[in-house]
């Protein structure tokens, strides 16, 4: 029966069992857990120990240096490794140098740090520069140079006295529960006098940098036409005007006109002196506020499902809307009015423009002041992936924003089918169609010019849906569209195949209204008893207008 004693290491700490096993007991039982490969190989090293003593023996090299077990082993690994001969002969020199002064070592004994600095053949102890000038022979030399101390940057704390490094390790993370505590006692140095950061004395007359809301919801309107708009509109509640009021204030009318203005309303007024004017750069986040910065609540944005039918009474002219739900506070803030008066008095219907996913701040405020100055009824945004109203939009809609009825519509494709339903016409705003597409569906596709033949807007009320910066009009919004409309391209092959979206409104608008403030022209021409001319001829040119 052959049988064997083994060393055995098992778990996670190597722990030794000496197993007699036979043939028959060689299945490996299913409880047992197998050791890591540094557990197994620590049980070889201890049943080596038991088998050979504590010594191992050692071998020759084929270079006659007698060297260790392990060493060899890793010294015949790390060389057949190498890549080439060169790398062998590199490797073999840095392990000699190693072992060379491994045995200085053993022969002299390691030094301590104390004894390389008092040794006087080393150059960074005693002998050092900086230890010769604080406390050798050249410090009595350095301070009859009388010499000023360099100017070190002040810390984030504030605090430029010379603390241990241990010590402010300690203090640098204070306790949560002291953590108040700490910071509103004041910091004294040793001598009891305050430190420079909390002793420095607030100018008179001086403003805090923190900038107070009346409310949570509270927006800061800055740019002299921005302020001027909502003031005169009074969309919105306003809370507080800061004027800038320095002696290099150059427009002191301005400054009186608008003082006026937000006292009429009932505002009150902060006149901001010369040396606080960062103030007011932090509230407009650095941007040219021209001196006025005025808080106010944000503009008012009805929530819409669809457009409905038209009132064309002469005491009740415009169109009703069916809005969504409304918490609490959007009540507060948008009210639940449910129509919307006309004012482009030149056209017959009413005139909407839908924004769908308008990103880029700049553009959307073009956009608005676009609709104000071509007499648009009411401007519409889509409530996701649009850019909101920031005071940034403002800034650029110039002032329209305040004048123009602004709404959201959470299903842009909704919204376009029910108002067809209630009577509306719809336009999207597409690029030029190709030619497949106008054979196909000639009746979908339309221009420019066949807007200014029809006129639509003396038919029925309209909608202009404009597309994203990027990708335009998805297809649902395109299929629930009447008309697919685009602005003739006049440059073919050029690099530019789109338009601007703020230009591209510009032209469509103007295209729907041209007809209707034409009309209105042609009859105040005949009502003042002048025949309007077609056409002005100087010296053979075109017409002047």
């Amino acid at each position: 029966m052959i049988s064997a004693k083994r060393w055995t290491a098992t778990g996670s700490r190597g722990i030794l069992h000496s197993t007699q096993f036979t043939p028959s007991t060689l299945v490996v039982p299913a409880f047992v857990r197998f050791a890591s490969l540094s557990s197994i190989h620590r049980g070889l090293r201890r049943s080596e120990r038991v088998q050979f003593g504590d010594s191992r023996p050692s071998r020759i090299r084929s270079d006659g240096q007698y060297q260790n077990y392990g060493r060899i082993g890793r010294t015949t690994k790390a060389l057949d490794g190498a890549a080439s001969r060169r790398q062998q002969q590199k490797l073999r020199k840095k392990l000699d140098r190693k072992a060379s002064e491994a045995e200085d070592e053993e022969d002299e004994g390691r030094q301590t740090r104390r004894k390389r600095f008092l040794d006087p053949e080393f150059s960074f102890g005693k002998k050092s520069l900086v230890y010769q000038l604080k406390h050798g022979s050249l410090k009595d030399t350095a301070a009859a140079l009388d010499l000023q101390d360099p100017v070190r940057p002040r810390r984030a704390d504030g605090n430029d006295r010379l603390v241990p490094r241990s010590f402010r390790n300690v203090q640098s993370r204070p306790h949560p529960s002291n953590f108040h505590e700490r910071r509103s006692r004041t910091t004294k140095d040793e001598d009891g006098a305050i430190d420079d950061a909390t002793a420095r004395p607030r100018r008179r007359g001086m403003m805090p940098m923190t900038i107070k809301y009346t409310t949570a919801a509270s927006q800061f309107l800055y740019g002299r036409s921005v302020v001027k708009a909502a003031l005169q509109q009074g969309r919105r509640q306003l809370y507080n005007l800061y004027v800038y009021g320095g002696d290099n204030r150059r427009d002191a009318k301005d400054n009186d006109s608008m003082i006026n203005l937000a006292k009429s309303r009932g505002v009150p007024v902060t006149i901001v002196p010369n040396e606080d004017q960062r103030l007011m750069d932090k509230m407009s986040m650095g941007r040219p506020h021209n001196g006025f910065v005025l808080e106010t609540s944000p503009l008012p944005q009805l929530p819409v499902k669809s457009l409905g039918k038209l009132e064309e009474s002469p005491s009740k002219l415009g169109f009703n809307i069916e809005l969504v739900h409304q918490t609490a506070e959007q009540k507060t803030i948008n009210g639940e009015n449910t129509f919307i008066s006309k004012v482009n008095n030149s056209a017959a219907k009413p005139f909407v423009l839908l924004l769908h996913e308008i990103l880029d701040p700049g553009n959307l405020g073009a956009l608005l002041r676009t609709a104000s100055y071509m007499g648009v009824d009411a401007v519409g945004t889509t409530s996701r992936y649009s850019s909101a109203l920031t005071p940034v939009v403002l800034k650029s809609a110039a002032g329209a924003a305040e004048e123009v009825t602004i709404f959201t519509v959470d299903s842009p494709v909704e919204f376009l089918e029910d108002s067809r339903a209630a009577g509306w016409k719809t336009y999207a705003a597409v690029a030029p169609p190709e030619k497949k597409l106008l054979k196909i569906h000639g009746d979908k596709f339309i221009s420019t010019n066949d807007i200014e033949r029809n006129n639509p807007l003396d038919q029925h009320p309209c909608i202009l849906v404009l597309g994203n910066e990027g990708h335009g009009l998805p297809r649902q919004v395109k299929v629930a569209a009447d008309f697919e409309l685009s602005v003739p391209r006049f440059m073919q092959g050029g690099s530019v195949d789109s338009l601007n979206v703020s230009v591209a409104a510009g032209l469509l608008c103007h295209t729907f209204v041209n007809r209707s403030a034409t009309k209105d022209d042609d009859g105040l021409a005949q009502n003042m008893g002048e025949s309007k001319p077609k056409e002005d001829v100087v010296n053979g040119g075109e017409a002047l207008f």
